[in-house]
């Protein structure tokens, strides 16, 4: 389309040329001097467009910033209430990610506190771990360092530096998306209508206002960004210098994506895989590919010697496919694009099968050689999923997985409240249209037609083929694993906006149509318009009364037990129960803990199997073994927990009695006849407890027994 464009301009310039000849030389001259002053006014129009759009980029991200700020302060009433119930406020693995921040807020130097997370023995009592190693918590680490080099305990509290950090990320989340839209569609104005649809669907793009630590507030903003630093790199019109700015970026966002998440891993799998298909389908030059997976597997190591030799990163399928790929890559000579469609549909089902088959031999190499199976259990649940392994559908990690809510398939009724947000069908429309331009602009290349603007249109717009296919990884991601929603629908955000709002899509249309290039404009221009107008419409009047609805936070049992534990024990006594509970306990006293919700180390897994038969049918003796072994000094109960009324199959009681061969699988509720009692039932009126443990506190909702 653009060389098409191009030569229009050059006829149309060739035919005022020998206009101009009849003219008479003051004419002429007064024609010149006319054309040279449009030239600068539209020259000087465009630069104040551009630093118009960017200014309303930044604006928008403060303005999003601030916004989930101020949801999250109505939510909670976090300026008001104590501090133990605002670390009580960020559950499960979240807390056990913050308790890190604030060790090193409070330890007595930087480097003793770079010393205590290296040399950590409370996380998994009885073990001494490296924390840097295990768990990605760079980021907690530099925010403390700021926080105390920059000496803020004058200003504010570490807490809200910790999280005013991450809704500042999350502007620039924003800021991303925005220009992604507009490198896209060649309008600022899809920038705007793309973080209308991100912020007016809110309930299915980000839980940020809910979930501040964890791992993925901090990395989908880098990992956006690098989505707009590839568009940015790959655009054939980007200027060599401006090409450099956006592989320096690339190499930057990439490196703190994956310092930031475990599972950015296979983000950047889903962005091998699109980069390689974009390579095999002749939409991306050989060279730019390269470039990115070389920034993805170096980023891959460099992260895994800062977290010195993580096991899921030297064993990581994202790392082993880009250096499969990149070897493909340079192997492989993709022209002779005119050998015919079967020739090379044949070929590519070759290239994509030799890629595969190298990248699992690279794996399963490397894992044999380092004995190394920390990622076993994702595969197992993969399979399990999958229906896979009958055994499998007894493991008590894979059930573990399966019945968490954020691993189940993707609810149906997501896409209604997508639709109702104006989004989604956008999305479609844009999906459908550019997947079909592709396959018809690859398909005229390889039959060796002659280039025309209709067949080989989505060859000028490279950027746009990469997003779809990357979008469909993601949605297939998404839509198997609830948990990956939120990766998927920023992105639908991005491309509903990014390609439905396309200029050269609309003066395509009008082409077609034989209307007047005025009207092309004009739809250009007006589509996000509307669209803007139709989401504010639609959700603007929810949304501001949503930020008129004050909650407070609040959870008195808890608060209760995490004083009663800093006032009546003694700080190097340890605690088991649920995973979730634990890290809490991390966080609000600094006790050591037998088990915790980062589920990715092997032994950890068998020590949460074994400490979790406080919950099974096992004996007073039995269980006192097990905790005694594993160096517990108290155990904390839960009656959520003990007596679930959640799915049958899938309470933590029906999982351990699957597991321990004591449930009736084809009733997985109900229990084989004369078992013995559960123990933390039984534990509440049989005497016979009382030689191995003692109650030393209990409020509804847990108690807490001292073992002997």
């Amino acid at each position: 389309m653009y060389s098409t464009m191009t030569e229009l301009r050059r006829r149309k310039l060739g035919k005022d040329k020998h206009h101009q000849n009849k003219n008479h030389p003051h004419q002429l001259h007064l024609k010149q001097v006319a054309e040279e002053r449009d030239r600068v006014f539209w020259k000087v129009l465009s630069w104040v467009n551009v630093f118009l759009g960017i200014a309303i980029a930044f604006y928008v991200g403060f303005k999003y910033a601030k916004y989930v700020r101020d949801l999250h302060e109505n939510d909670m009433w976090f300026s008001n209430i104590k501090q133990v119930e605002r670390e009580i406020s960020f559950r499960t693995e979240s807390g056990l990610y913050f308790s890190y921040y604030k060790q090193m807020v409070l330890a007595p130097s930087i480097s003793e506190g770079i010393r205590q997370l290296m040399y950590d023995n409370k996380t998994e009592h009885l073990r001494t771990i490296n924390i840097l190693h295990r768990f990605n918590i760079y980021q907690e680490v530099i925010l403390a360092v700021l926080y105390r080099v920059l000496s803020l305990q004058t200003y504010m509290e570490y807490v809200y530096f910790y999280i005013n950090t991450v809704f500042g990320l999350h502007g620039m989340y924003m800021v991303a998306i925005y220009f992604s839209s507009w490198m896209m569609s060649g309008t600022w104005l899809a920038g705007v209508l793309s973080t209308a649809f991100y912020a007016y669907n809110r309930v299915d793009t980000t839980r940020i206002s809910f979930t501040i630590p964890l791992r993925e507030s901090f990395s989908l903003p880098f990992i956006y960004a690098k989505l707009a630093f590839i568009t940015l790199y790959i655009k054939p019109s980007t200027t060599p210098k401006l090409r450099a700015f956006g592989l320096a970026g690339i190499f930057i966002s990439t490196l703190f994506t994956v310092l930031t998440w475990q599972f950015a891993q296979f983000v950047l799998l889903l962005e091998g895989f699109a980069l390689f298909g974009s390579w095999s389908l002749d939409l991306l030059p050989k060279r730019k590919v390269q470039n990115i997976l070389f920034v993805n597997a170096g980023c891959i190591l460099l992260v895994c010697i800062l977290q010195f030799l993580n096991d899921m990163l030297i064993t990581s399928l994202a790392l082993h496919f880009a250096l499969a790929a990149l070897i493909i890559v340079e192997l492989t000579d993709n022209g002779g694009e005119t050998q015919g469609i079967f020739r090379r549909s044949f070929k590519l089902l070759l290239l994509i099968v030799a890629v595969l088959s190298l990248s699992f031999a690279i794996n399963i190499g490397i894992k044999f050689l380092l004995k190394i199976d920390s990622d076993e259990h994702i595969f197992k649940f993969v399979l399990a999923k999958m229906g896979y392994g009958e055994a499998l559908k007894r493991d008590f990690d894979s059930l573990l997985y399966l019945c968490e809510g954020a691993f189940n398939y993707l609810p149906l009724d997501t896409f209604a409240r997508l639709t109702e947000g104006v989004v989604f069908p956008c999305y479609v429309v844009a999906m459908a249209a550019s997947l079909a331009l592709m396959a018809a602009s690859v398909f005229a290349k390889w039959s060796g037609e002659k280039p025309t603007v209709y067949a080989w249109m989505l060859h000028y717009y490279p950027e746009i083929g990469f997003s779809c296919i990357l979008s469909v990884f993601f949605g297939v991601m998404a839509l198997s694993t609830l948990r990956m929603k939120f990766l998927w629908t920023p992105h639908i955000c991005m491309i509903g906006a990014g390609i439905f709002c396309h200029q050269d899509f609309w003066r395509w249309l009008v082409n077609i149509g034989k209307f007047k290039e005025g009207i092309s404009r004009i739809l250009a221009y007006m589509v996000p318009f509307l669209l803007i107008g139709l989401v504010l419409w639609k959700r603007l009047p929810a949304a501001l009364e949503e930020l008129k609805s004050l909650r407070e936070f609040y959870d008195p049992d808890t608060v209760e037990l995490m004083n009663w534990i800093n006032e009546k024990t003694d700080k190097q006594s340890s605690f088991t129960g649920s995973m979730q509970l634990l890290a809490g306990v991390k966080l609000c006293t600094d006790r050591p803990i037998t088990n915790h919700p980062h589920y990715e180390n092997k032994f950890l897994r068998q020590r949460t199997k074994d400490v979790y038969q406080i919950y099974a049918r096992k004996t007073p003796r039995d269980v006192h073994r097990i905790l005694k072994s594993h160096g517990t000094n108290y155990i904390i109960l839960e009656n959520s927990i003990c007596y679930s009324r959640a799915e049958r199959g899938c309470r933590l009681v029906d999982i351990l009695d699957i597991d321990n061969g004591e449930a009736v699988l084809d009733n997985p509720g109900d229990t084989k006849p004369g078992q013995t009692p559960r123990f933390c039932h039984a534990i509440k009126y049989d005497k016979s407890f009382t030689n191995y443990f003692t109650k030393v506190f209990e409020n509804p909702t847990f108690y807490l027994y001292k073992l002997r």
